[in-house]
């Protein structure tokens, strides 16, 4: 055999080696990070200021992942830590005096520097991902109906990826050893600004921010209609675009790299800043609907279809059902519902059953909403039916709530319902009819107005702040007039004066 004859291996693409080389540079920049170090830490602090919290309130996806989604307080947990650490392996050629040697290597710096950024990227979204997955889990034990939401994951996993890229753009820039404390600081601060300034924004910019959580997280969402994806959809694209725009800063600088490196990266870092912008802009199309925040341009009217369900049906002199997810209130919900219908059975307009309605983010299909007045239950329809909104954030174990006064809650909008035909109290004889209803029912009149009252959808009696001392004297007069009666003679007396009563055209004189 000749020389002329021997095979001549291939030699192999510029592009492949280039690959292979990134990888195997990404590979040693991920087992030498400092992330996975602060990964415990950052789940340590999670378990206290998200999961303990979450566990502890009914068991609804939209209730147990209020506060670690909605509010996000997941992207909070780890916000600061990751701008922190980011921002020590951002700076860490620098504060080693490596910044001429690794420029005049074979790999550009802006290369370097990529990978660098990517492995902590990994380990950070990594480990974010992982802690949600195992609190799905743990939470989901315990809830027997519905799903997570999964798109506020994505905005939480893209945000943790932008405070990496924010913080190792700071000790790229700056790279001193008091960067990292700054960067992690910086990044709680804007965590604080960013949920000060979610909880007073209904509207515009406000809505980017992923701590926001009005009208597009809560009510019944997960429960009667689907979690909206559009604004969180709006939000992975602000957050995608900041983190492409402060990943290509790394290669504008005069040296990162050849002029066409440079220009590259300016186009990487416009198209991001643009992806950015756009998100904003279309925050300000959006528009609050019955089941959440609507941006045109991203909806998909398929998410607008209701969850179907087979309720679940309970007796209290009717027949009273709710949705699958309250199961675990269908006996308070008896329990509340049977001393009033006792009081109504036979009389004009009396429910004959109760169904469960969704509690709605703006007026829509089963909500009941008059100026001034929150969502509140109705009796509508022949043979009449009492539409009664229950709502999780209503339900016991909720911002202190008890079962009493949710128990109670349900009295009182049953009965308003009943005698007001829901608008406001009413006149004084039908608040003092009510209150008789109310107190027969078992709610003290003492304790009406302070205990029952201030927690309603609408104002107290006189416009009073909560904990007002009681009804008018008039009014508490006549309502303990009426209630004293004997229940055949109030249930008689209420059957021949009930529309004049409902009509508003009745005096507390003329109540027996």
């Amino acid at each position: 055999m000749t020389a002329t004859t021997l095979p001549v291996r291939s030699r192999p693409r510029a592009g492949r080696m280039a690959s292979l080389g990134l990888a195997r540079l990404l590979g040693v920049e991920l087992r030498r990070n400092t992330m996975p170090w602060v990964l415990p830490l950052i789940a340590v602090v999670f378990w206290f200021d998200s999961y303990r919290i979450a566990a502890t309130l009914p068991p609804l996806w939209n209730l147990r992942t209020f506060y670690i989604l909605g509010q996000g307080h997941s992207l909070i947990d780890f916000a600061p830590f990751v701008a922190g650490v980011a921002a020590w392996m951002g700076s860490r050629d620098g504060r080693r005096g490596l910044t001429d040697l690794v420029t005049t290597s074979a790999r550009s710096r802006v290369a370097t520097q990529f990978a660098t950024w990517a492995a902590t990227a990994i380990w950070a979204v990594g480990g974010y991902l992982v802690i949600m997955g195992v609190t799905f889990w743990l939470l989901s034990r315990s809830i027997a109906w519905g799903g997570p939401p999964y798109w506020p994951v994505a905005v939480g996993a893209v945000g943790v990826a932008a405070f990496s890229a924010a913080g190792f753009a700071a000790g790229a820039y700056f790279p001193t050893r008091f960067t990292a404390p700054v960067a992690a600081f910086g990044g709680l601060l804007a965590c604080g600004m960013s949920s000060q300034i979610g909880f007073s924004s209904y509207g515009g910019w406000g809505l980017i921010l992923p701590t926001n959580s009005n009208n597009n997280y809560g009510q019944d969402a997960g429960v009667f209609y689907q979690f909206l994806p559009d604004l969180p959809m709006a939000r992975v694209m602000f957050l995608a675009g900041v983190t492409v725009a402060l990943v290509a800063l790394l290669g504008v600088r005069a040296t990162a790299g050849g002029l066409r490196l440079r220009h590259t990266a300016a186009v990487a870092a416009a198209a991001g800043t643009a992806l950015a912008v756009t998100a904003i802009a279309l925050t300000f199309a959006a528009r609050v609907t019955a089941y959440g925040v609507v941006i045109p341009a991203l909806h998909d009217a398929a998410n607008d279809r209701p969850l179907p369900y087979t309720p679940v049906c309970g007796n209290a002199g009717i027949r009273v059902c709710v949705q699958p997810a309250y199961r675990p209130y269908l006996t308070d919900v008896t329990a509340a519902l049977r001393p009033v219908q006792t009081q109504l059975t036979g009389l004009p307009g009396a429910p004959v059953r109760t169904a469960q309605v969704a509690n709605l983010f703006a007026a829509g299909p089963g909500a009941v909403s008059p100026a001034g007045v929150g969502q509140i239950a109705r009796i509508s329809g022949q043979p009449p039916v009492l539409y009664l909104p229950l709502g999780t954030f209503n339900l016991p174990a909720i911002f202190g709530s008890s079962r009493t006064g949710f128990i109670d809650q349900i009295k009182l909008e049953t009965v308003h319902a009943f005698v007001t035909t829901g608008k406001s109290y009413g006149d004084p004889a039908q608040m003092a009819v009510a209150a008789a209803l109310m107190k027969d029912a078992g709610i003290p009149l003492a304790m009406q107005v302070t205990h029952v009252l201030a927690f309603s959808p609408w104002a107290l009696p006189g416009g009073g702040p909560h904990g007002h001392a009681g009804y008018p004297p008039q009014v508490a007069a006549a309502a303990q007039r009426f209630a004293a009666l004997p229940a055949a003679t109030r249930h008689a007396w209420l059957a021949s004066h009930l529309a004049a009563l409902r009509a508003g055209q009745l005096t507390l004189a003329q109540l027996p």
